[in-house]
């Protein structure tokens, strides 16, 4: 399966280039990974601090270390785990979260987009159960 580039330019693609930027096995702190992004675009009309984009931040943050991309290994401390595919976008993990509804997204059932990772290796305790069978 031929498997498109995500969007480029959203908060989502901007984190990932970000963290793959890093390279594996270093490690960052969260306040750098703010600073360094600190210029992603918000939508004015989220107007409540809550939707801005330090909550984007760390919200995405966090899919990336339940997806085993990221592994948090101390307060304020992530390790880059692997890259982050430029095929994978934030449908993709909003549907492994079952947070999208359907059999389906982009073409591709849960189980087809994690077999498209290269070897998805999952660590730490706060790890996503994909699927189940």
């Amino acid at each position: 399966m031929l498997l498109s580039k995500r969007q480029t330019g959203t908060v989502w693609d901007m984190v990932c280039n970000w963290v793959n930027s890093q390279g594996t096995g270093t490690t960052f702190n969260t306040k750098d990974y703010l600073n360094e992004l600190a210029d992603v675009p918000v939508n004015p009309w989220y107007g409540n601090r809550r939707y801005g984009a330090d909550y984007r931040l760390h919200q995405y943050k966090g899919y990336l270390g339940r997806l085993g991309f990221l592994k948090n290994t101390s307060y304020g401390k992530w390790e880059v785990l692997k890259p982050i595919p430029d095929w994978f976008n934030l449908g993709h993990a909003q549907h492994l979260f079952h947070y999208k509804e359907g059999e389906k997204y982009n073409g591709m059932t849960r189980v087809e987009i994690v077999n498209n990772f290269s070897q998805i290796n999952l660590h730490g305790k706060k790890t996503i159960v994909i699927f189940t069978l």
